[in-house]
């Protein structure tokens, strides 16, 4: 069951195997926790969004698709419900704006500390543009499975994306402070690694 791909098992679920849908439970139960923590800011919250999210997905299986990816079905299914529960409380935050170019592009390996140590200053991003740098990069979404989730259009999303990984670099820079560490040489060849399809936009489309 473990060598199976998340689609297969959605629909052996779909057949009746209570077994195949706990792997699901198993597979993505992390994943959903960390995206939903961040647009919570609540870990109490995240949890209960989190096991709704499955409910929700276990009862509604027999309306999976197995020619879409089951990752992009689930995790619209909990984006849609954190809107839902948490729209009056208008934890989404704004868009930042930009305010540096874009480190260079080139891709370079990074060990898994140095990673870590990104993502966690990417929290400190807006809701949607750490959103959107998780599903591009952690979970390997395009940007059309990314518009989806998220219910924006692709353009939407590679602004998203652009100015995510621009904030990220401003971040860099001030602690950097002017003296450059490894540490921190580190965290912005981490950052070069985050390549983002069609980031040509002019300054124009980004206001």
């Amino acid at each position: 069951m473990k060598d199976a791909s998340a689609e297969e098992l959605a629909v052996r679920s779909q057949n009746g195997c209570q077994a195949s849908f706990a792997e699901l439970v198993r597979r993505y139960g992390g994943r959903l926790l960390v995206l939903m923590q961040q647009r919570t800011g609540n870990l109490h919250d995240a949890e209960d969004l989190v096991q709704d999210t499955f409910v929700k997905a276990y009862r509604n299986i027999h309306r999976y698709q197995s020619s879409f990816r089951f990752s992009t079905w689930l995790f619209t299914i909990a984006t849609r419900l954190a809107d839902s529960r948490y729209r009056r409380r208008h934890i989404l935050q704004g868009v930042s704006q930009a305010t540096s170019d874009l480190p260079s592009p080139d891709t370079v390996a990074v060990d898994d500390e140095s990673r870590e140590n990104l993502w966690a200053l990417a929290r400190s991003l807006s809701t949607n543009q750490h959103q959107a740098l998780w599903l591009r990069y952690a979970e390997d979404m395009s940007i059309k499975e990314i518009a989806k989730v998220m219910r924006k259009t692709q353009v939407s999303v590679k602004v998203l994306l652009y100015r995510a990984r621009m904030n990220l670099a401003n971040q860099l820079k001030s602690s950097a402070a002017g003296d450059e560490t490894a540490e921190i040489a580190s965290y912005k060849e981490n950052l070069s690694s985050l390549k983002i399809e069609g980031a040509k936009c002019s300054a124009g489309f980004l206001d």
